[in-house]
């Protein structure tokens, strides 16, 4: 069972609520127009990393954010892996957009955007996904599964340090060595770095979750759901790979690269995500 709650604030272009779902409370606001898009953000983060892109969405644009359960203003009672966040993300299409909606997602916030177009097409107009971790599709590739291995040491060094109560190493290991590089600290000021380490403990159930990485690439290729893969040139080697094999087993897929960009090019380079949101909506508005 799923219920919106009314919005206790709003502005004229915008609403805030709180939406119960599974058993867990989320934080969501948006932006009121005619074409519905609902961001996903990844690990750690939260709704508020999509600030600087949603000013810059085509006008008609009805921007949807969310904080995943567990992340910032909302709650994560008991398990929180990806079938809770993907019934999370199917609530928030039902009870937000009135059933159906575009669904953009960044990294781990795709693998559940990818998730849900394989579950639930009839709910997902389209599909845009910047550099999803199917790390899954890395085993037996001699490129990638090295990166997949160096990874995982790094994924789960990442989570002893959670465990042990240390979320700003845990934080600072994760952005350097896995998502975002060396010079993490440029996309994430202070306060955000607060933010990501109030979050960390969320890391741990993503990391617990057998399905983790798990993709029905099957229903994906079968489905009439238009999708498009972005990467960047100077993200992650692992991600970058991963998101190569997944255009290569979705044909039907629009692979763009944003140049200059990195992991998490809703931060670094918003006018040229925008855009790619843009033409996105212009190329499944025609499909």
């Amino acid at each position: 069972m799923s219920s919106a709650t009314p919005a206790s604030r709003a502005t004229a272009a915008t609403r805030t609520g709180h939406l119960r779902t599974g058993g867990a409370e989320l934080n969501w606001h948006t932006d009121q127009a005619a074409t519905i898009v609902v961001f996903v953000h990844g690990s750690f983060d939260d709704s508020s990393s999509w600030e600087k892109v949603v000013p810059l969405l085509p006008p008609g644009v009805t921007a949807v954010r969310y904080d995943r359960r567990g992340h910032s203003g909302s709650s994560a009672p008991g398990r929180a892996g990806s079938h809770e966040h993907a019934g999370d993300l199917v609530a928030v299409i039902t009870e937000l957009a009135g059933g159906s909606a575009h669904v953009v997602g960044h990294s781990y916030g795709a693998l559940i955007a990818l998730l849900v177009a394989a579950r639930h097409p009839e709910l997902i107009r389209s599909v845009l996904v910047h550099e999803p971790p199917a790390l899954s599709l890395l085993s037996g590739d001699k490129e990638g599964e090295p990166l997949a291995i160096e990874a995982r040491e790094h994924v789960i060094e990442v989570a002893a340090l959670i465990e042990a109560g240390r979320e700003e190493e845990a934080v600072a290991l994760f952005a350097e060595k896995v998502g975002f590089g060396p010079t993490w600290r440029e996309l994430f000021p202070p306060a955000e770095r607060a933010m990501l380490a109030a979050n960390a403990h969320t890391f741990l159930a993503q990391f617990r979750d057998p399905d983790h990485y798990a993709l029905d690439l099957d229903a994906l290729a079968a489905g009439r759901v238009p999708i498009t893969l972005t990467m960047g040139t100077d993200g992650p080697a692992v991600v970058r790979r991963s998101t190569a094999i997944l255009a290569e087993r979705l044909p039907a897929a629009t692979l763009h690269t944003l140049t200059g960009a990195g992991h998490a090019p809703h931060l670094s380079h918003p006018t040229e995500f925008a855009a790619a949101v843009a033409r996105h909506l212009e190329r499944a508005a025609r499909a």
